[in-house]
């Protein structure tokens, strides 16, 4: 059960359906009709199509932050995440392409995927897309299982389509990190998550479920005060009441949940909580592209 769910009104409700149908994007109004039982996964496919490009990755701002329409790893794995909720095969022509896309960016010197090319700086973005022309890297590369740990569970979950030299290779990487981790960064923290949802791995969802259940009060951020500022809250991950971790953090997350359902503004959704502090024009049309998606998204919680 969607544990935000039960803390919206029925007048929340019925603002968020409006919202979506006049103001969603059309990729996110066509999941938000998929999961509801009113519209086709076909559809949410065909809406996907305006953001893949021949190279197989995806541009087009599907992820508000990035306005470069050229292929990044970033926005592939934001693809991916609404490709592995649609009942598809699982080497589907768009996620082949995505998935060849991905193989084909990693970097062996490195050991890492590039979140983003370095000609996102010739166009507008948030300011922490920015890439070093001098390292070529963006600062997350110091938390590189964000992307790395989602990559996998792609991998994982549509194993058909990828070379299992590759999976295994990206696997001793991604959990080598995991052991390594003793500074927690929220968006690495959601993508090894993410990794324990896709995985059929038994062996990696428990040392992922396990070592972020022991260190619960040092990932997440617990009280009202801090849900204010910008971090990790609890319902970020724990977003259905079947999570393995919903049980021992019970009490918070549905307290979380709570504050996150007032957040709602009266026109039925929510916005970001963080800014551009530049590029005005587009950081306003970013930031309806972000009301959208976080919205459908915290109606539908993820289904794998």
């Amino acid at each position: 059960m969607n544990v935000l769910s039960k803390h919206l009104t029925r007048g929340q409700k019925i603002a968020i359906n409006l919202f979506i149908q006049r103001e969603a994007r059309p990729v996110d109004r066509a999941f938000h009709l998929f999961r509801q039982g009113e519209g086709s996964h076909e559809d949410v496919i065909l809406a996907l199509h305006a953001y893949q490009n021949p190279d197989g990755g995806f541009g087009h701002a599907l992820e508000p932050d990035s306005r470069l329409i050229d292929s990044s790893v970033l926005n592939t794995t934001v693809a991916l995440q609404f490709l592995a909720q649609l009942p598809v095969q699982r080497d589907h022509p768009m996620v082949k392409k995505a998935l060849d896309y991905l193989i084909h960016q990693f970097d062996p010197a490195s050991g890492r995927w590039p979140i983003v090319p370095a000609a996102i700086n010739n166009v507008p973005r948030a300011p922490w897309w920015q890439v070093n022309e001098e390292t070529g890297e963006t600062g997350f590369e110091k938390t590189p299982g964000n992307p790395a740990a989602e990559i996998l569970g792609y991998f994982h979950y549509f194993r058909e389509a990828v070379p299992s030299d590759i999976i295994e290779k990206t696997e001793a990487i991604v959990m080598k990190r995991w052991d390594e981790i003793t500074v927690w960064e929220m968006h690495e923290v959601q993508c090894y998550y993410m990794l324990a949802e896709l995985t059929d791995n038994e062996e990696i969802k428990q040392r992922i479920y396990t070592k972020i259940k022991d260190h619960s009060e040092d990932i997440f951020m617990l009280s009202r005060q801090q849900w204010e500022g910008y971090g990790l809250q609890p319902i970020a991950v724990i977003k259905q009441t079947q999570c393995p971790l919903y049980k021992e953090l019970e009490e918070v997350v549905e307290e979380n949940a709570n504050w996150y359902a007032e957040k709602l503004t009266k026109g039925g959704f929510w916005e970001p909580s963080w800014e551009w502090g530049q590029y005005p024009a587009e950081w306003a049309q970013a930031k309806k592209e972000w009301c959208s998606y976080l919205t459908v998204m915290a109606c539908h919680p993820p289904k794998y």
